[in-house]
């Protein structure tokens, strides 16, 4: 009883993305599979097929999702067969690669149809930090690596506190979704987190999950760096979407800064390097 009421609980909360109760591993959408040793995975989470990669598990990847950028190791990750679009899983490409589990990413999944062929599913999304560090070491898990899954947990540990000790800016930033129209990440976004890692004070306007960043906001913030992602490709556009932008500090000292969304939104061990990156980016 004390467990049903604890499971009750985090579904409710959605303060996980992945978590082990009793012998099951539970999903971001309350999914439950066994907790054991899964040896054809299909998989459409891109930050899971790097971390199995850093584990040494690729021979339990037997199919990915479609994509047009860049998996780390690309060399490998280019030759794997693949099992439609993240958001349209086919449920027949799925079944014809004979999976023992298919790990799902937040923007859609084919669990129902599984179900009919008794083939679990999970669904999961690394949304900060301490989501790559406790998912690594369940993903370590399901394919038989935890020995490795630890020591690149430590690893990543020690790196970020590394980071925290050494790496330090300070002052205000603002962290673009889009700039058309010139919207802000929300409060616990990684890109969010990362930055605050850095020691930044990341700003949000507090209306709306993705608010828009106006001219009186910006000029009265007036923030030191203003950084975008995701749909933002170039520094001009981020100029171009922001009046007033030539008063702020971040104008009037080149502050301004475009960072590659699939580097840090992917959300794998790797967001550990970018840091680092952006920490120097952010440094010129």
């Amino acid at each position: 009883m004390k467990n049903l009421i604890l499971l009750f609980l985090m579904l409710s909360l959605k303060i996980f993305s992945l978590d082990i109760v009793d012998n099951y591993v539970v999903g971001e959408k309350g999914e439950k599979i066994l907790l054991k040793e899964y040896k054809r995975i299909v998989i459409y989470n891109f930050g899971a097929v790097e971390i199995l990669y850093k584990l040494g598990a690729d021979k339990n990847i037997v199919a990915i999702a479609n994509h047009s950028k860049k998996i780390w190791p690309q060399e490998k990750t280019q030759k794997l067969p693949l099992a439609g679009s993240i958001s349209k899983p086919s449920l027949e490409k799925i079944l014809s690669f004979n999976p023992d589990l298919v790990i799902f990413n937040v923007m859609g999944n084919e669990k129902s149809g599984l179900e009919k062929f008794n083939i679990p599913s999970i669904t999961f999304s690394n949304k900060n930090l301490d989501d790559i560090l406790k998912n690594t070491l369940i993903l370590g898990k399901l394919v038989n690596r935890e020995k490795e899954s630890k020591e690149l947990v430590e690893e990543l540990n020690n790196k970020l506190k590394y980071i925290r000790e050494n790496f330090r800016l300070q002052g205000k930033a603002v962290v673009l979704y889009s700039d058309s129209p010139p919207t802000s990440f929300e409060k616990n976004s990684l890109p969010v987190e990362i930055l605050e890692t850095l020691g930044l004070d990341v700003i949000v306007p507090k209306v709306g999950k993705k608010p828009i960043i106006s001219s009186e906001y910006i000029l009265k913030e007036n923030p030191k760096y203003i950084i975008g992602t995701r749909g933002v490709k170039n520094i001009d556009g981020i100029k171009n979407s922001l009046k007033l932008i030539e008063e702020t500090d971040a104008y009037k000292n080149k502050n301004i800064h475009v960072i590659d969304s699939s580097e840090i939104l992917r959300a794998s061990h790797r967001v550990f390097d970018e840091i680092e990156k952006i920490y120097v980016e952010l440094k010129k």
